[in-house]
């Protein structure tokens, strides 16, 4: 039995006017889109398009017709098919963070530039977690401390798809990174055909609030949904700066965001398979930034999963995150609130596990114990079997009154599957967590850490492949010298 989850803050009515504003913001004042070959598909779906302005107003039954065409389910495949994805509205999986400039020294306490080492131990810990799906990965970084910044994302792929065999996510960032990329990919997935039948990774198009696509992302997207890869739309909105402050407004605003991209995506490749994505919070006045772990960001998760499956498509949602410089208190009360509310509310794809310092910094220590958290939530996911076993009168009367159930069967035929066992959670009397070292749950996070990074094994690629990844990433680095 699987729990379905329940927990709504929109009614049916208030879904349907936030969809109503999304396509009059639509029209007017419309969106700005940069790419040339965007505005031609949508100019030839019969939206006004203004080529001096590179503003479109898409009339709302081009919307519509798009969003039926996504898919509601599909299939995101990994090198090992056992860690083959399955998306639809009612699974829920998890997208670590591992792409950040800065990766957290649990030694000096200290955020420090990210190295390809660190992507690497990153990745191989994330690939050891039960609790996560889809990797993002070193691609999607802008910078690798000690890598030519342009062959960034060629360095990254190759150093993350080594070490997991999951789905690795790949850049759109720009046409050319995107080429790159899929030419990777292709090789690992033993050609282009191969990966057209089986899309062996995912990537992201990010909306520029409010109502702006970028040319080099669009145009990077737009050659991933030409090999049929997922794609998840994600606009950033932030209340109050970059959306109106009221959270209708900015659903709203982040809607009319996903789904003109999500509109641009089904005209260039019908029934790409995409997922509807908010990475929306508010902003905080007092700071001056964003506040990536706010409740709010809660509340924005669970309405973007009523609307994405309004139209049903999968929901990306941004949980697990928080301001915290430190894995503390504030740390582990953003991150459980927020993640709780993405799963109770039906977010499909939860990003940003593994992350601290409004997601500013990657920690190894923070990937481990996000996994925990995950699992006593996907425990909730299970719900309450109540059949004649689990009710067990026949062993009430067994036992009878004054009795006790340690030493039955049925006590250790259901104990697994009933109770959330946790690696790294306190539950022993003072002494002898006193006699064990006093250690806190970052501690034995951290003692993880060093027990996969010295034992984890992962599967390697097949024979030549890494080789010819690597002639890949020399030749990418050596046009990128010529051009600069």
């Amino acid at each position: 039995m699987r729990f379905q989850p329940t927990l709504k803050v929109l009614s049916d009515d208030q879904i349907y006017r936030i969809h109503q504003a999304a396509l009059q913001m639509l029209m007017d004042p419309g969106v700005l889109v940069k790419s040339e070959e965007a505005r031609r598909l949508l100019a030839q779906a019969g939206a006004e398009v203004d080529e001096k302005t590179m503003i479109c107003r898409i009339p709302g039954y081009i919307v519509e017709e798009c969003l039926r065409k996504a898919p509601s389910a599909f299939t995101v495949y990994a090198r090992d098919c056992a860690n083959d994805v399955h998306v639809s509205t009612t699974s829920v999986h998890i997208e670590p963070m591992i792409g950040r400039l800065n990766c957290y020294d649990h030694a000096s306490r200290q955020a420090l530039p990210t190295t390809l080492k660190d992507v690497g131990d990153l990745i191989r810990i994330a690939d050891a977690m039960p609790n996560y799906h889809l990797l993002h990965s070193g691609a999607i970084m802008p910078q690798i401390d000690g890598i030519p910044i342009r062959a960034t994302h060629a360095y990254g792929y190759l150093e993350s798809v080594r070490n997991s065999t999951k789905p690795v996510k790949a850049t759109s960032r720009e046409k050319i990174m995107a080429e790159d990329c899929l030419r990777m990919v292709a090789v690992v997935a033993g050609g282009e055909a191969e990966l057209r039948r089986r899309p062996c990774t995912f990537t992201t198009d990010n909306p520029v609030a409010p109502l702006h696509h970028d040319r080099d992302q669009m145009e990077g997207a737009l050659l991933y949904a030409s090999y049929g890869i997922p794609i998840d739309v994600t606009s950033e909105p932030q209340a109050g700066a970059t959306s109106p402050v009221t959270i209708a407004g900015l659903l709203a605003q982040q809607t009319a965001d996903v789904i003109s991209g999500i509109t641009i995506i089904q005209l260039a490749n019908p029934g790409n398979p995409v997922w509807y994505g908010t990475c929306g919070s508010i902003m905080d006045m007092r700071v001056g930034r964003i506040a990536i772990g706010a409740i709010e960001m809660g509340l924005i998760n669970v309405a973007s999963a009523q609307i994405a499956h309004f139209y049903d498509v999968p929901c990306r949602g941004t949980a697990s995150a928080t301001d915290s410089k430190e894995l503390d208190f504030q740390a582990g009360y953003e991150k459980t609130s927020v993640m709780t509310m993405a799963v109770l509310g039906g977010v499909n794809k939860i990003f940003y596990p593994g992350t601290m310092e409004g997601a500013m910094t990657v920690s190894k220590e923070g990937l481990v114990l996000d996994n925990e958290i995950a699992g006593a939530i996907y425990r909730v996911l299970e719900g309450i079997d109540v059949v004649d076993n689990t009710l067990g009168v026949q062993l009430a009367q067994k036992v009878g009154p004054g009795g006790h159930y340690l030493n039955q069967r049925h006590t250790m035929q259901f104990i697994r599957q009933e109770q959330f066992m946790p690696l790294l959670a306190d539950r022993q009397i003072r002494e002898r967590w006193e006699a064990a070292g006093q250690k806190n749950m970052v501690a034995k996070a951290h003692d993880t850490v060093v027990k996969i990074l010295a034992e984890h094994q992962v599967d390697p690629l097949p024979e030549g492949t890494e080789e010819e990844l690597k002639r890949i990433v020399r030749e990418i680095e050596k046009r990128e010298e010529k051009r600069s």
